[in-house]
């Protein structure tokens, strides 16, 4: 019968294992008779009656599922084959789902959106976009299992140097002005992004830049524009940005993504851009500034309380809790200042708890150069809590929490420097210089301290009067002195007591080599060598905070 005849032959072109067929081997092998063979298969196909499901006929393996001849064609850029593949009613909306084309990390597959048409939009292919909108059975809209369109799809596929992202801009422009009626941009895939959400949530500045700034000047499509200039005379110019999805209470606002999200490795320099930095900058005059103002003023004022109380302590002699002798005037102003304090505490607990869930720093570099603060206000916070716990129940250990919190305090003070241009970008290269430099220095010089300290430890003897000699077991003093020798503050006499003084004096020599000459040196030439370009990052990420 003719259905035994069509599955034969199915089966004849078809690879079992893979559902690849013949028309598919013949287009991944390019070569000068492609054409001629890919119509000869067709035109046999069509004798046969096979037609519609020999060109529509899919990969059945799991990493290319869903990929048909059309997708093949246009990905080997073969313009002729795609036209008579859609010609002759291949599936435009065929989508490829296989895990190369939907891969978890970039580098395991390529990713383009399913779709004939994505593809043909995320490999700068405008005569093969052309075709297929201009085809009537073609879903401009369609939206891939992860909820994105083929907008969403360009947003992905863009990258960090500028031949990338000119073609993905001019696809993206392309596409927008031919389905002006479909609201493309405003469509959300599975995580709630718009393509302009996206854009910012994945880092993407180039292509960020260009939505944002958007400006299309023929009427028809005006409404297509996210700027328009207002007035301009000579270098000066007014313009009008569209707000929509960037400051908004709505989920996903395009400011909220950037300011919060730590894993944006170039956030800083996104916030530079119009109209998101005039709007930062508003927001700053408006409010802003007041509010800083009023939480520099209650820290200080919380600061100062929280050293009083700590230096009016009564009864220091008694265990505490020390009873308080409410008859007089100061007995009150000390319990006032004590409730005043766990208070404050408290609220900056909770406070910056909230700001570091709502950052969710991601890695180290994050912590320094975003939550350092939120941090450091925190731990200070814990600290006053736990030493009012500590006082409470009668422990005298309550003044260590005590002193830490309030040296931490006061150094905390250093947050509000933020206020001002000069001190905030100061601030912001110490932690920058922190988390590239100091911190590997650290990591190091430890390293040496404790290698060097053991072995010199194990050298040092000491006599009883007696006569008799045994080695010392205490490492702690040799440490000591071994950081001293480092900072140019300790002497040699430490190999007087030495069992060996040539090899004691030869592994000392040798630590102050590698940690007072090298190391200490090496750090000062690299971080008196990148200032410059720490400082620039710095006005950055302090226009941040």
């Amino acid at each position: 019968s003719k259905f035994t005849l069509v599955d034969y032959l199915m089966k004849k072109f078809t690879a079992s294992d893979t559902g690849k067929t013949c028309l598919m081997k013949a287009l991944l092998n390019i070569n000068q008779n492609t054409n001629e063979i890919v119509n000869m298969l067709l035109s046999f196909a069509e004798e046969n009656g096979i037609l519609e499901r020999f060109i529509n006929a899919a990969y059945t393996e799991e990493a290319y599922k869903g990929q048909t001849a059309l997708n093949i064609a246009i990905e080997r850029r073969q313009y002729e084959v795609t036209q008579s593949l859609i010609e002759k009613g291949a599936d435009v909306n065929a989508h490829a789902q296989g895990i190369f084309f939907n891969p978890k990390h970039k580098h395991e597959g390529f990713y383009f959106g399913e779709t004939a048409l994505a593809l043909a939009a995320c490999t700068n292919q405008p005569d093969i976009i052309q075709l297929l909108m201009d085809n009537t059975r073609t879903n401009i809209t369609f939206q891939d299992s992860r909820g994105n369109n083929i907008l969403h799809a360009l947003v992905t596929v863009a990258e960090d140097f500028k031949t990338q992202n000119d073609f993905v801009i001019r696809m993206y422009d392309m596409i927008l002005l031919k389905s002006k009626d479909r609201n493309l941009e405003t469509t959300k895939n599975k995580e709630g992004l718009t393509p302009l959400q996206l854009a910012a949530k994945t880092g993407k500045l180039e292509i960020l830049k260009y939505i944002l700034s958007r400006e299309i000047r023929d009427k028809p499509n005006r409404s297509l524009s996210r700027k328009f200039t207002d007035w301009a005379y000579g270098p000066v110019q007014s313009s009008l940005y569209d707000l929509t999805e960037l400051d908004t209470t709505a989920d996903n606002s395009v400011l909220e993504i950037i300011v919060y999200n730590t894993n944006i490795g170039n956030r800083h320099e996104m916030l530079t851009l119009e109209p998101l930095n005039s709007l930062l900058r508003m927001k700053w005059k408006k409010f802003a500034r007041h509010m800083f103002f009023m939480s520099c003023c209650f820290y200080f004022v919380y600061n100062v309380t929280l050293t009083l109380v700590s230096y009016h302590r009564p009864n220091e002699n008694e265990a505490p809790p020390y009873p308080l002798a409410l008859t007089h005037g100061v007995g009150w102003l000390q319990l006032s200042g004590q409730v005043m304090v766990m208070l404050g505490a408290i609220f900056l607990a909770i406070k910056e708890s909230v700001a570091i869930f709502l950052l969710r720093p991601s890695d180290l570099q994050s912590i320094l150069s975003d939550a350092w603060f939120h941090f450091a206000f925190f731990i200070q916070a814990l600290l006053v809590i736990f030493s009012v716990f500590l006082y409470l129940f009668s422990y005298k250990e309550h003044l260590v929490c005590l002193v830490l919190a309030m040296a931490l305090g006061w150094a905390n003070m250093l947050y509000f420097t933020r206020g001002f241009q000069s001190m905030g970008i100061y601030s912001v290269m110490i932690q920058k210089a922190s988390l590239f430099y100091v911190i590997k220095f650290l990591v190091v010089y430890i390293v040496f301290l404790l290698g060097f300290g053991v072995a010199l430890a194990a050298l040092i003897e000491t006599c009883q009067d007696g006569g008799e000699c045994h080695s010392n077991s205490s490492l702690g003093p040799v440490l000591m002195d071994l950081f001293k020798l480092t900072l140019g503050l300790g002497d040699l006499e430490i190999q007087q007591n030495s069992k060996y003084p040539v090899l004691f004096l030869l592994l000392l020599i040798t630590y102050v080599v590698l940690t007072f000459v090298l190391l200490l040196n090496m750090l000062i030439a690299l971080m008196g060598e990148t200032v410059e370009d720490i400082s620039k990052e710095s006005e950055h990420i302090w226009k941040l905070q």
